[in-house]
């Protein structure tokens, strides 16, 4: 497994864990509409501060996003590609295939942490990382997934890779005195992912949960023999399972990445051998209980 030394001091703590409750929640996005703010309002309006949802099927009028990229500096082990525009128009709209992002607070302000892919209005097929605030929306769209009532993800500076990122934070204390049935995470680079999150199933005392969200890994190796050998990638987990147990341990993640030139894989990961890049920022939702 690949692994590659970040530039700032190693956290002990390899992991950050927030338990909370995961409320199912659907919105309705207009026509017209900014994927950020209109978020933002739907989400106000639930009076929920952070939530993980998919999009899937989407047509757009306009969309920015970037892609993984060499660092052009030593403070830094990757960077961003230059913005790419979508080609596309309200008369002509491109197609969001499928997006997953994390909703949080950052710098004062709700953020979006997107990644996924998408077609122009000729058909080509890119991914990335999207600029949310660059997306509307050119049909109506729903939007579903979980929203957080006790915990939410906050932007902070973190002194390990250089770069300002989504870490848990705790919003109430009473999820420290009852079972919780998901909680939000991140997890630090160099981790192998599936083997860290059974490990947090472990220290949880959970049988098996589902995951979703999003990240970086150095590359990816999967199942079925293939491999992205760009050391910078962004993915996206389509679906995913892991479990823990006397009998077996394991995890399937199904994930949607992209490399530094652009290269779009996905499938199912390959145990044991992907390790995290910058940050995955993940939610598991208990699974092994009624």
């Amino acid at each position: 497994m690949r692994v590659i030394e970040q530039p700032g001091l190693v956290a002990t703590e390899r992991h950050t864990v927030c338990p909370t409750d995961a409320i199912p929640i659907s919105i309705e996005l207009p026509a017209g509409q900014i994927l950020l703010s209109g978020v933002t309002d739907a989400l106000s309006k639930l009076g929920y501060l952070s939530a993980c949802l998919q999009i899937k099927d989407a047509l757009i009028s306009t969309m920015h996003f970037v892609m993984p990229a060499p660092s052009p500096d030593e403070d830094h082990v990757a960077w961003w590609s230059e913005t790419h525009i979508i080609d596309c128009s309200a008369d002509h709209p491109g197609r969001i295939e499928e997006a997953g992002f994390i909703y949080g607070w950052r710098e004062g302000g709700p953020f979006i942490h997107c990644h996924g892919a998408w077609r122009d209005k000729n058909g080509t097929y890119s991914a990335g990382h999207m600029l949310p605030d660059t997306c509307v929306l050119s049909s109506a769209t729903t939007l579903t997934g979980w929203a957080f009532p006790d915990a939410r993800f906050e932007g902070a500076f973190d002194a390990e890779t250089n770069f300002t990122l989504f870490h848990p934070a705790q919003l109430t204390e009473a999820q420290q005195h009852k079972p919780a049935s998901a909680v939000i995470l991140r997890l630090r680079p160099n981790v192998e992912i599936g083997d860290e999150l059974i490990a947090i199933c472990q220290d949880l005392g959970w049988g098996a949960a589902d995951i979703y969200g999003l990240g970086s890994l150095i590359g990816a190796r999967f199942r079925n023999g293939r491999v992205l050998e760009s050391f910078a990638t962004e993915f996206l987990v389509r679906s995913g399972k892991v479990w823990q147990g006397s009998a077996n341990s394991g995890s399937d993640i199904d994930i949607l990445v992209v490399g530094i030139n652009g290269e779009i894989m996905q499938g199912m990961l390959q145990a044991g051998e992907n390790a995290v890049l910058m940050t995955c920022e993940l939610v598991l939702i208990r699974s092994d209980t009624d």
